[in-house]
């Protein structure tokens, strides 16, 4: 099947940190209720570790619309370093940013990530014949170098009809960097299904009609009784 495939690239953000000393939860908490900066770390490729602060407004813009799925660059703490998103730690109360770590990458390296797979589109068979979509993927696996790594993939299923599905076969005719199982479905139009009340319907048309097919008939044999007996009175009278 001939899917319309759009490809989403990573978007590059620049973010200025500095490097961090404060460690351990008393003088971290500090840092969040008195000067609104945020912990954060950077790991990876065989470095050591380090550890940074950043404003906690600044941090949060930069993860908010598809940030995450970004390509950072981090500036203070030594050379500037390319990494991605690896971890978020939300408050358990309020959802707001808490901690985040970052993986360095090198741009030019092959790397496996899980990407997002988004759909557009209503199906036909949904919209009009009034089928059921079901999605059975969200993200999908792909292999590349960390600069063309795709923030997200998007499909259009706005042609899908009823019986109809999608699956990663379709995706890989146009996109050979996706890794995932090529049998696996993605998305799929099925018939639909009766309400309870339509079930219900059915059922209470089914069992009148059989009932009225048994008094037709028992009808039909009084009339076939009362036929033989006039008959029978006809014959005696001769």
């Amino acid at each position: 099947m001939a899917v319309s495939l759009k490809i989403y690239k990573r978007e590059t953000i620049e973010l200025d940190v500095e490097q961090r000393e404060e460690r351990g939860k008393g003088p971290v908490g500090r840092l969040r209720r008195e000067q609104n900066l945020l912990p954060g770390v950077i790991y990876g490729h065989k470095q050591e570790a380090q550890a940074f602060k950043v404003p906690a407004l600044k941090l949060e813009r930069a993860l908010s619309g598809g940030g995450q799925n970004a390509i950072f660059v981090l500036k203070g703490v030594g050379a500037d370093e390319r990494a991605v998103v690896r971890d978020v730690q939300y408050h358990k109360v309020n959802s707001t940013v808490q901690h985040v770590d970052f993986l360095r990458i090198n741009p030019e390296e092959e790397i496996s990530a899980s990407v997002p797979l988004n759909t557009v589109g209503s199906p036909v068979g949904v919209r009009i014949s009034g089928g059921a979509l079901q999605h059975s993927v969200t993200h999908i696996d792909m292999t590349c170098i960390a600069a063309e790594m795709p923030s997200q993939v998007e499909i259009d299923i706005s042609d899908l009809d009823i019986g109809d599905s999608i699956h990663v076969s379709d995706l890989l005719e146009t996109e050979s960097r996706i890794t995932t199982d090529s049998g696996v479905t993605i998305v799929s139009v099925l018939q639909p299904r009766l309400t309870v009340d339509e079930e219900l319907e059915a059922e209470a048309a089914e069992a009148a009609e059989a009932e009225g097919d048994l008094v037709e008939g028992a009808e039909e044999g009084d009339e076939d009784a009362a036929a033989e007996g006039g008959d029978a009175e006809g014959g005696d009278s001769e």
